[in-house]
């Protein structure tokens, strides 16, 4: 009888309806019942909100879901929104679970509080003053009700880059607090040039644009190269003014508070998150979305992210601080490593575990937590060697490696989901030396060596098929490779070994063929070479001089390679790292393994040289990676006395 019961009741409740339903509200909801925004508050800036609505708490202040807020109209302690816009913006966010038209629904964070900020009392124009206002009261107030995200679904003009404003400090300085700010791309359609409005056009603001209930890109969605992401906004169920109220609601306005309402889960699953650890996060865990496909009227061919509510919350459980936190240690006995940093600022780090023969990943918060490590590839009984890591235009990191059970070249690539293992080359034993790079269209392009013919090959994916083309096949040619793209120009270039002659070589691809060239004949041998662009578009290279074991730089002038021995006396130049500084100066790290050194060298072909001392106990195995945000650099050692491999910021 109690069965029966238990089943009748089953039947009658209302299934999700079709928006939790595409970002994967319900299966969160199923899987991660806890994850409510509990402890969490998001400010809304704009018409107030109607929290005397049943679904919004009944009430205003302590204990109740709209726990404070000021009208900033009025110029009063009570934001009761009298127009309705806010009020449906709320209930996106945290409305209690209801019904509506036979479907369920609930806001996105139903346990989180609310700040009701009133600039607004009926969509007229707001003066920049009164939003200024209001952002000030939220950094006053900021401690005191901790505020994790500001949803801000309102905008006006159109900027095709990023634009400022009088309250733009304000922004800055909130989201330098750890404030994660949203705003409505507009809706003012595809323009050119394409762009979205502000100030979700500001630095320090995520804009987000729209999909209906079947992902489709709403013809009303502004958009451009700075929309961050999509979620749904177009007749979306929501609260609506009057008791007991609920209507849908259109607009990229109530695209918004899907992203700020998954902020609130993020923060609540891992509270040490930062701003661009969650930018990283909606990123890569999102779904994509082509801008054209089925989309009608202007468009404008882009792909662009779509909200995943379970991958955000999954992807950032899987981020949370490991047991090593923020030692910098990586792992104990492992060695050949790669490191790569998202647009984002997230540092990912791929390693070969020497002693169970796997590959392995973590990433490093802004914060410096190491994450806890995973396996990537569960197929072989010996992967890992000979490891690449990048990351893609939408955070998502891929790796190249060496299979050495089956002699195979294989790759890895983060779906948003899980990571998606394929094996790009079988014929005879391939991808030693294995080194991956994105191309300008975002499409990886992997160089390595063919051992069994002793070739240099080039895998390059053009988004639906891998092509493998021979680079370089005379003689033995293709041990040491290492890949570099042109951001600017588009250029593909790659160092490697001429094995027969101890040359250094490098091809290069301007779009129509690879082109070889000798860079450095005076060599018996080379390894450890490390291909980068100056900021005059040209390409040098680090790399060790195998028989005068010396660290060696050449630099590609325009017509010809100056080559030059940096350092010398002992075996100094191994894994040696290039990369350049906005100043235009180079800078190499290496190991000096006669004094057991991390290296680092900065100058070039007009500049003396100079030398920093980084680690003085190990510096093995050194990968390298530049922080897009800031220039900086971060690298990986061995510490051979405890046998761990670290990462420090150099």
């Amino acid at each position: 009888m109690l069965l029966e019961v238990l089943e009748r009741r089953q039947l009658l409740a209302a299934p999700w309806g079709a928006i939790p339903k595409l970002i994967r509200q319900d299966l969160a909801v199923q899987q991660f019942p806890r994850i409510t925004g509990a402890g969490q508050a998001i400010a809304v800036i704009d018409t107030g909100i109607d929290y005397t609505h049943p679904a919004l708490g009944g009430g205003f202040g302590a204990g109740h879901k709209v726990e404070g807020g000021y009208d900033f109209v009025d110029n009063d302690n009570n934001p009761i929104d009298t127009y309705g816009h806010g009020t449906e913006v709320a209930g996106v966010l945290a409305a209690s679970a209801f019904d509506f038209a036979g479907k369920h629904y609930r806001g996105i964070a139903p346990d989180a509080k609310l700040l009701a900020l009133r600039v607004d009392a009926a969509n007229d124009p707001v003066p920049d003053s009164r939003i200024e206002r209001a952002l000030q009261w939220v950094i006053d107030h900021q401690s005191t009700y901790n505020i994790v995200a500001v949803n801000i679904s309102f905008g006006s003009g159109h900027y095709s880059g990023t634009h400022t404003s009088r309250y733009s400090d304000e922004l800055a300085k909130l989201k330098s607090r750890g404030v994660f700010i949203a705003a409505a791309s507009g809706n003012g359609g595809v323009s050119q040039p394409f762009g979205i409005e502000y100030p979700a056009a500001d630095a320090s603001v995520f804009s987000v644009g729209a999909v209906d209930p079947f992902d489709t890109i709403t013809e009303y969605t502004e958009r451009g190269s700075n929309l961050d992401l999509l979620a749904p906004g177009d007749d979306v169920p929501t609260t609506s003014l009057g008791p007991d109220d609920f209507a849908t609601s259109s607009g990229t306005s109530f695209a918004v508070p899907f992203v700020c309402g998954t902020v609130a889960l993020l923060r609540q699953a891992d509270s040490q998150l930062g701003v661009q650890d969650i930018y990283s996060i909606f990123h890569a865990s999102s779904r994509e979305n082509v801008d054209g496909d089925v989309e009608f009227g202007a468009v404008t061919n882009l792909t662009f992210q779509r909200l995943d509510v379970w991958n955000s919350i999954s992807l950032a459980l899987s981020r949370r601080p490991g047991p090593l936190g923020a030692t910098g240690e990586i792992a104990t006995a492992a060695n050949g490593n790669d490191l790569a940093y998202d647009a984002d600022g997230v540092l990912h780090v791929a390693y070969y575990d020497s002693v169970g023969k796997t590959l392995r990943y973590v990433t490093r918060g802004t914060d410096g937590q190491i994450s806890s490590s995973m396996r990537i590839d569960h197929t072989a009984d010996d992967t890992g060697g000979y490891v690449s890591i990048a990351t893609d235009s939408h955070s998502r990191p891929a790796i190249a490696y060496f299979d050495g059970t089956a002699g195979d070249l294989k790759f890895a690539r983060f779906n948003g989901q899980q990571w998606d293992v394929q094996t790009i080359d079988s014929r005879g034993s391939v991808g030693l030396y294995s080194s991956l790079a994105y191309d300008t269209a975002d499409h990886p392009i992997i160089s390595y060596f063919r051992k069994t013919s002793g070739d240099l090959r080039v895998a390059r994916f053009d988004g639906k098929v891998w092509t493998i083309t021979p680079v370089d096949v005379t003689d033995t040619v293709g041990r040491s490779t290492d890949i570099a793209v042109d951001k600017r120009t588009g250029e593909i270039a790659i160092a490697y070994e001429d094995s027969t002659h101890g040359w250094l070589k490098i091809a290069r691809n301007h779009g129509s063929g690879w082109i070889t060239s000798v860079v450095d004949r005076t060599t018996l041998g080379v390894t450890y070479s490390s291909l980068a662009f100056d900021k005059l578009d040209r390409p040098a290279i680090s790399y060790y001089d195998i028989y005068h074991a010396d660290l060696r730089f050449a630099q590609f002038d325009g017509q010809n390679w100056q080559a030059q021995t940096l350092a010398s006396k002992g075996a100094q130049g191994l894994y040696s790292q290039l990369y350049f500084t906005s100043d235009g100066l180079a800078n190499i790290l290496y190991y000096n393994r006669r004094n057991d050194l991390v290296i680092k060298l900065r100058g070039g072909s007009t500049s003396a040289w100079t030398a920093t001392t980084l680690q003085s106990d190990g510096g093995r195995y050194i990968a390298a990676a530049v922080d897009p945000l800031d220039g900086s650099v971060t690298y990986s050692w061995f510490q051979p006395g405890v046998a761990k491999l670290r990462v420090a910021d150099g």
